[in-house]
């Protein structure tokens, strides 16, 4: 080589320098970097056996259970949203939606949420994973989605996933219903039942099939599949499950769980709403009293609950035996809580506790979590800044929750109030906002457009019966509630005078004008 000429002699070098470079390509940095799996199931709230949210019965999440004693349980998570659409566009964009205006549910096929100005351009979760090395791999219901027999759309951008199962167009497989006679009881008033009457997809009942005719079945198979694999990177996995989502119908096996005799309805007060904001679904709950449908609800959604935990559980169990556990983040979340008859309310769309309160679990590599409970009020936008921070890159300055490390760290670490936000709207009505605010002991409630404001003390009122924000002395902790919503909304502003609709008497007792009893 000496003999050739210097020009030759220094080609050949850059020429070695470039193989042994594509042989071992400067992916050191990348390739230690944490895989990410992602667990997302649909409407499950705090009835999770780990969180015991309904005292009266045992749910059986044997699974789940199995993972948060593996990990840090939050147990004051709360949703920025009581809906799937705004929730889950704020979780994976960091923009909460009370700022970017994507506050109800929006509809349609591809990835509405982009329409709104504030996240036309935002670096999403999974976008920002690729962009940093990421291999990003996605199943089911994780932005809003819709599937066979409804109509089938997708919200999820299809440039930011390597591969999505079934497809990023149709983001769930075809899922069956229970037969027709069992979601339409003759005995029940059918033709006025709330979801569209006869053709409703609001119901529940058993399906005389296995396990694996179930769409999440297959997510859930596909995800075990890609943790048997070896990954040429670091991959962010993202699992949704659609159950518990309604309608309440899985196989029959997790209704034997529940018999009918042994369901335990919710503590319910009468004329709960008095003092409150009313949610324009109480009618909802009078149907569902007048056929006599109360129990049978509790039972489907817990039987749904329980398959859901199942299907969890084989992702777990692949996860388990895979040569990925030791460099894994894993992170368990629902995207908003249920009401089953508290509040004169059946679902979500509220912004009391039921509503808002979800299981959240995080395990992570080199972190001693397994048993550790952080009670500190923390929110699904701050898993986007946690998981960043977790993988050791710099978070983006768009996002508005908080990195979740110094909890996972010392879990007495204090955090700052949360906020989940709502815009209501009814075919014959206008629409209202309302902004929850939810401390260590106290959730504060504010609707502008009525001037309506809500106080519930947790350490005295768990159920939030009794609507204290008119009560004297509590002036500073109003206006402390007050303070934590102008730090994200800055223009908000409260009216002088009584709420519309409403009358206060001298002991700052709330009561609704023209309140109707059932």
């Amino acid at each position: 080589m000496n003999s050739l000429p210097l020009k030759f002699r220094f080609s050949l070098f850059v020429l070695t320098l470039l193989l042994l470079s594509n042989c071992n390509p400067p992916q050191q940095q990348i390739e230690e970097k944490p895989n990410i799996l992602f667990l997302a199931v649909d409407d499950m709230n705090d009835w999770a056996g780990f969180l015991s949210g309904h005292t009266g019965m045992k749910i059986h999440t044997p699974n789940i259970d199995r993972l948060a004693a593996a990990s840090m349980i939050f147990t004051n998570a709360h949703t920025p949203a009581p809906a799937c659409a705004p929730t889950r566009a704020a979780i994976l964009s960091g923009v909460h939606h009370a700022r970017s205006g994507a506050e109800n549910v929006y509809w349609g096929d591809g990835p509405k949420w982009r329409d709104f100005e504030a996240l036309k351009k935002v670096t999403t979760l999974e976008q920002f994973f690729k962009k940093n090395g990421y291999k990003t791999l996605g199943a089911g219901k994780i932005y809003h989605s819709q599937a066979p027999p409804w109509d089938a759309t997708s919200q999820v951008e299809p440039a930011n996933w390597d591969f999505y199962y079934p497809s990023p167009y149709i983001s769930h497989p075809y899922q069956i219903r229970a037969p027709e006679e069992v979601i339409y009881p003759e005995e029940v008033d059918n033709e006025n039942r709330p979801g569209g009457g006869a053709n409703s997809w609001w119901t529940w009942g058993a399906i005389p099939v296995p396990d694996e005719k179930m769409a999440d079945y297959h997510v859930a198979d596909w995800a075990r599949y890609q943790l048997g694999q070896q990954h040429d990177k670091p991959f962010f996995l993202a699992v949704g499950m659609w159950k518990p989502h309604d309608p309440w119908e899985v196989p029959q096996k997790y209704f034997d769980m529940y018999p009918l005799e042994d369901i335990v309805l919710p503590e319910r007060k009468k004329d709960d709403l008095e003092d409150s904001f009313d949610h324009g679904r109480r009618w909802i709950m009078k149907w569902v009293l007048d056929n006599d449908q109360w129990k049978k609800i509790i039972q489907s959604y817990a039987a749904s609950i329980t398959f859901s935990d199942a299907m969890v559980g084989r992702v777990l169990d692949a996860y388990e035996n895979s040569e990925h556990t030791d460099n894994t983040i894993v992170v368990l979340w629902s995207d908003h809580g249920m009401h089953m008859g508290e509040k004169d309310n059946i679902e979500k769309f509220t912004l009391w506790e039921r509503s808002t309160r979800v299981p959240l679990l995080i395990s992570a590599p080199g972190m001693s979590l397994a048993g550790k409970i952080c009670e500190q009020p923390v929110s699904l936008m701050d898993l986007y800044p946690t998981l960043v921070d977790l993988a050791g890159f710099e978070a983006p300055t768009h996002l508005d929750g908080n990195s979740l490390l110094p909890q996972l760290k010392d879990p007495n670490t204090k955090t700052s109030p949360v906020i989940s936000s709502y815009k209501f709207s009814y075919k014959k009505k206008e629409a209202v906002t309302g902004h929850a605010v939810r401390s260590m002991r106290y959730r504060y409630i504010y609707y502008p457009e009525i001037n309506l404001e809500e106080l519930y003390d947790h350490e005295n009122d768990q159920n939030e019966w009794n609507n204290i924000a008119y009560k004297e002395g509590n002036t500073q902790v109003i206006d402390d509630h007050r303070k934590a919503l102008l730090d994200m909304l800055p223009q908000m502003l409260w009216k002088e005078g009584q709420p519309e609709g409403y009358t206060i008497d001298k002991d700052g007792n709330v009561k609704m004008n023209n309140f109707e009893s059932f």
